[in-house]
């Protein structure tokens, strides 16, 4: 006869094997928020953008795209700007869902809402530029980003950096100085000249032209 606290114990053991399962299954998006996320990418006011966000959720990719979005239709707009800046990816989780916005995620997806995604996720680096323009305050989490954001071949986030760097030179500065060091030797070395405000890491497509 087996126990009961053996069967308690199995118990336990299962949920804990199968939590990981729930939390996987729970990040994985659906079809519902997929196609308003798209609608939200192809919207062409803020009151359609707001009106697709009520069906988007809240999920990272839904929030990234809304923000994304809202300062293209409205480019004056300050709480656009620094709603985006918050946006900026902080661990690996949410780099995966800005690098695989234009991928294939729900059997009924059609091919231009993927396209529609992926360009907007190209589009980034020029957002987040123009918006750490009108926030200054964030160019230090602006900054460290860079380093993560330029190991994709076809990010030209270094490139826009030049115009912040120009603009706003003792800001970005001291965001630089102020990097860890490991992280700003490698910004330094691969990433940008600090110095002439000029790019060192060129999307993939700008290199094949040297």
């Amino acid at each position: 006869m087996i126990k009961t606290h053996q069967i308690a114990t199995s118990v336990v053991a299962l949920t804990f094997l199968l939590a990981p399962c729930k939390v996987l299954s729970a990040q994985k998006p659906n079809c519902g928020e997929i196609n308003a996320i798209a609608k939200m990418a192809r919207a062409i006011s803020t009151a359609e953008l707001a009106a697709h966000k009520l069906n988007a959720g809240e999920s990272y990719r839904a929030q990234l795209v809304y923000a994304a979005k809202l300062l293209e239709l409205a480019p004056q707009r300050q709480d656009a700007a620094v709603l985006l800046l918050n946006l900026i990816p902080i661990d690996e989780q949410q780099q995966h869902v800005l690098m695989t916005l234009g991928e294939h995620h729900c059997e009924t997806e059609p091919y231009h809402d993927m396209k529609l995604l992926e360009q907007l996720e190209e589009r980034l680096p020029r957002d987040l530029t123009r918006a750490v323009m009108m926030v200054p305050a964030n160019i230090p989490e602006y900054v460290s980003y860079s380093v993560t954001s330029v190991q994709d071949p076809h990010s030209d986030y270094a490139v826009q950096m030049q115009k912040v760097c120009k603009a706003k030179h003792a800001e970005f500065f001291d965001a630089v100085t102020k990097l860890p060091r490991e992280k700003r030797d490698k910004f330094l070395k691969y990433v940008f000249d600090l110095d002439g405000c000029n790019a060192l890491t060129l999307p993939e497509a700008d290199n094949r032209l040297f």
